[in-house]
């Protein structure tokens, strides 16, 4: 167990092997189809898939901007974009969601370093699907 922490799960954290494949399942559908990636079409992609979150995204959008400008540099808007885009790739499809919530959970509630890189590794095989899907 982490030093000084108890993990919020009664006995182990159960967790898939390391190799174990995330996929979207067989017939499911995506919510929302796959925006392009620029800052407008992911901002109505998220607007549709979650409106509670418009604020965060564009408090993060001025940040990236003003750092943008400041920086004489576009990487921190293309750093958004790709960070928005996967974010709407994931809730597109609910069950991804759903895995990558359950994911989150496990990893912040892991009771040792096994644990929580198991979670980690299962949030990378999540992201990696939903890229993957969206390409």
């Amino acid at each position: 167990m982490a030093r000084g922490r108890e993990s919020q799960l009664p006995g182990s954290v159960a967790a898939l092997p390391y190799d174990a494949p995330m996929s979207i399942p067989a017939g499911a559908e995506p919510v929302v189809p796959m925006p392009e990636r620029t800052p407008v079409a992911i901002r109505a992609a998220v607007a549709r898939l979650d409106v509670a979150v418009l604020p965060r995204f564009e408090a993060e959008w001025t940040v990236a901007t003003a750092l943008a400008r400041d920086e004489y540099s576009v990487m921190p808007v293309q750093h958004f974009t790709e960070k928005w885009w996967l974010w709407v790739a994931v809730r597109r499809w609910p069950e991804l969601a759903a895995q990558l919530r359950e994911c989150g959970r496990r990893a912040a509630a892991a009771g040792d370093l096994a644990d929580a890189r198991a979670a980690s590794a299962e949030i990378g095989e999540i992201l990696r699907a939903a890229a993957d899907a969206a390409a």
